[in-house]
């Protein structure tokens, strides 16, 4: 469908990732983006553009999702989708979110997406999706996923919907090196270095012969993946499996003479431990940190791939896209890059590398968030009829002859005002909205008592509703933070205002409501023509 503003229209789920971020940077410009994640744009420090609409939704919880591609649909529907949304960990053990999130959410954003007639479905695979061949073997765009690893399965399960999907809509499956910047970013390479070049009585060891090999791609070089697939899709042949990565694979061993090398000036010898010595080491280490509630990130799985290489040849993508990774970007070359990243910015790096290693699924703003969004229009009836039957209402002659209609628009606008303050961890919207909006409040003839008794009102009612939610029930303590802490900073400015307000000339005061009421009835009208720029300022 075509853009409301002229430019193509981009959907970019996973946007709060390493590569979504770098993608919102690359195309802001070309494509007006509806970025969906679950962290807020400001948590994950993403760009912030006028064509970029960012919008918090779960893949995995269908309400939401759908809610998101509601508004995706009003405002004017995509072109393009790109699917990086999944989730990993390296436990290989079993966690919800495999099935959630890489495979039901999948399905959710392959079901959404049949509606909005795109030209083109863009999959994120991985190469860790297929089994390490055998020795001096590789694997290429005709390899079966047939890893064995739960983080593999649930990729399997993507790419066998996405090839259904393809069938009715330009779709291809893109399988991804071990992406990492200049910074790193790449929380396995962050844990080798910070290993090698420590204190500790690891810093030396290497497992097996040091041959253990995977592929790496820079995220530069993913950036320019995009911008050619993009460019070239019509050219490639739907349902296709294409990868971006550089061939070939680097070895623990390269990259630990790359690390001492370019931090010490000389390469350190390293000490390799037999196979048996590292699965005692790693099952010793690995029961003393569970004990102690400490994570660690060796874990026994992966004694089966010690010396084991994922080497990868590109058949078929550099002919088909004419895009092949640049040489200057390979991890040898940039290596130091990165190692001079660390020593002269030593505080920019960790924090980069510390937010991808520690981030959380578990979020307490966004799950509040989504039980809000999901019932909105049941809460606000709730709040209007609770303001009408409270004995308190007859005290408030403004409110009886106010219509039903306009204190229900009232009501809903704050609550939008709610959810935008949850989402963008800003307690100071419903504060700034009366510093603009108070006095034309009172105006219209409300009285500071009056929206003392609404905005408590509110409090009450999504407080309530959100203690009924037994999926919330530990995050109790919070509601208190999110929701009645931002209403409070608007009653305090709404006093102010109203102080003001009375202080007027009455002239100043008869002149501004004609003006006033203009405006009332032009807010309604535009409504629906801010949807986009709503959007766009949800940071």
């Amino acid at each position: 469908m075509p853009a409301v503003s002229g430019l193509p229209t981009l959907i970019l789920t996973g946007a709060s990732g390493l590569i979504g971020k770098y993608l919102l940077d690359e195309f802001k410009n070309d494509f007006r983006i509806f970025a969906i994640a679950r962290r807020s744009q400001q948590e994950c420090n993403a760009p912030k553009h006028q064509n970029i609409a960012w919008i918090r939704a779960d893949i995995a919880n269908i309400n939401s999702i759908s809610k998101a591609f509601r508004e995706i649909t009003t405002a004017g529907g995509a072109d393009y989708l790109i699917h990086l949304a999944a989730y990993y960990d390296f436990v290989n053990e079993y966690h919800p979110d495999y099935e959630l999130t890489n495979i039901n959410g999948t399905r959710n954003i392959l079901e959404l997406s049949k509606n909005l007639n795109l030209k083109l479905f863009l999959f994120a695979s991985s190469v860790a999706a297929c089994a390490f061949p055998e020795k001096d073997n590789y694997i290429d765009e005709t390899s079966q996923a047939d890893g064995l690893h739960i983080y593999a399965k649930s990729k399997r399960a993507g790419e066998e919907m996405v090839k259904e999907f393809s069938k009715q809509t330009p779709s291809f499956i893109f399988r991804l090196g071990a992406v990492y910047s200049d910074w790193c970013e790449y929380p396995p390479l962050y844990t080798f270095i910070n290993t090698w070049l420590g204190k500790s009585w690891r810093s030396r060891i290497l497992a097996g012969k040091g041959n253990s090999a995977i592929p790496y791609i820079h995220i530069r070089d993913v950036v320019s993946f995009f911008r050619q697939l993009l460019t070239k899709y019509h050219m490639v042949k739907s349902g296709e499996v294409l990868i971006a990565s550089t061939e070939g694979s680097t070895s623990h061993l390269d990259l630990y003479k790359l690390t001492t090398r370019y931090y010490y000036g000389d390469e350190t010898k390293p000490i390799y431990m037999p196979k048996i010595m590292c699965a005692l080491g790693i099952y010793v280490i690995n029961f003393f940190k569970r004990l102690l509630k400490q994570e660690i990130f060796e874990q026994p799985w992966m004694i089966k791939y010690v010396d084991k290489r994922l080497t990868v040849k590109l058949s078929k993508t550099p002919a088909l896209l004419n895009w092949r990774p640049k040489a200057r970007l390979q991890i040898e070359k940039r290596f130091p890059f990165l190692i001079e990243r660390m020593k002269s910015e030593s505080l920019t790096w960790q924090m980069k590398n510390i937010t991808i290693l520690r981030k959380t699924t578990e979020r307490i703003d966004f799950n509040i968030y989504s039980a809000l969004v999901d019932e909105e229009d049941v809460i606000v009836e709730k709040i209007v009829i609770s303001v009408f039957k409270s004995p308190e209402f007859i005290l408030y002659s403004h409110l009886q002859n106010l219509d039903r209609s306009e204190l229900k628009w009232f009501i809903k606008l704050i609550y939008r005002l709610i959810l935008t303050s949850i989402n963008s961890n800003n307690k100071l919207l419903i504060q700034n909205y009366f510093e603009v909006s108070g006095i034309s409040r009172f105006k219209a003839g409300y009285t500071f008592d009056e929206m003392t008794f609404i905005l408590r009102t509110i409090n009450n009612e999504v407080i309530g509703y959100l203690k009924t939610q037994k999926q919330l029930e530990k995050y109790e303590k919070e509601f208190y933070f999110y929701i009645t802490v931002p209403i409070e900073f608007g009653i305090d400015e709404a006093e102010q205002q109203f102080q003001s307000y009375q202080s007027k000339p009455e002239a100043e005061v008869k002149k501004e409501v004609e003006v006033l009421s203009i405006e009332q009835n032009e807010s309604r009208k535009l409504l629906e023509e801010t949807i986009w720029s709503c959007l766009v300022n949800r940071k």
